[in-house]
């Protein structure tokens, strides 16, 4: 019984220097660049673990508004201030920061659907740490969220008038971008 428990305690401390090395020496040498994509174990482990985060705390529920044009409106004015700036006007992961994330920004218009209305409320309200998504619900109501839920589930359905809307507004605010980084940035 006391060779069992010495075993046991040599196993433990071996674990607890294991764990020490891993977090001391071997995770602060690794490239944690948000330009790199990681390898396939880390991929793997930061998706599962953020997907069960998400499906065990996220509520059960339906967007208890409608689709209404007067919703859609609220919903992508709202879009358009907080989100299309990672996002893209279009939802296509196309972000207007011109700036690399890992993981990748999502694709509204294709990850989205996976996700239930209860689940991209928990999302949009509560962020998620080290991903690039902010939180919304400390400074933002449920009605503002649920809008952009609207608006996000009806960004694959956008029809062509609307897509033609937004390509302009997006070619205007390419153009505004390049003109104040000139603006900025004279050439000698």
């Amino acid at each position: 019984m006391k060779r069992a428990f010495f075993y046991f305690l040599i196993l433990t401390a071996l674990a607890v220097i294991d764990g020490l090395a891993l977090v001391f020496f071997i995770l602060p040498s690794m490239n944690w660049s948000a330009t790199r994509k990681p390898g396939q174990v880390e991929n793997t482990i930061a998706s599962y673990i953020r997907s069960n985060w998400i499906r065990r705390n996220a509520a059960e529920e339906s967007n208890p508004f409608h689709p209404t044009p007067e919703n859609l409106k609220a919903g992508q004015a709202d879009f358009d201030r907080h989100c299309s700036g990672c996002h893209g006007l279009t939802g296509n992961g196309e972000n207007r920061l011109e700036a690399d994330f890992y993981p990748p920004v999502a694709k509204l218009t294709n990850d989205t659907a996976k996700w239930s209305d209860g689940e991209l409320y928990f999302i949009i309200a509560n962020g998620i740490r080290m991903t690039g998504m902010p939180g919304f619900v400390k400074k933002h109501d449920s009605k503002e969220i649920w809008g952009l839920i609207l608006w996000v589930r009806h960004l694959a359905q956008l029809s062509p008038s609307e897509k033609a809307a937004i390509e302009s507004r997006l070619h205007m605010t390419t153009r505004e971008h390049e003109e104040m980084m000139k603006r900025s940035h004279p050439e000698p």
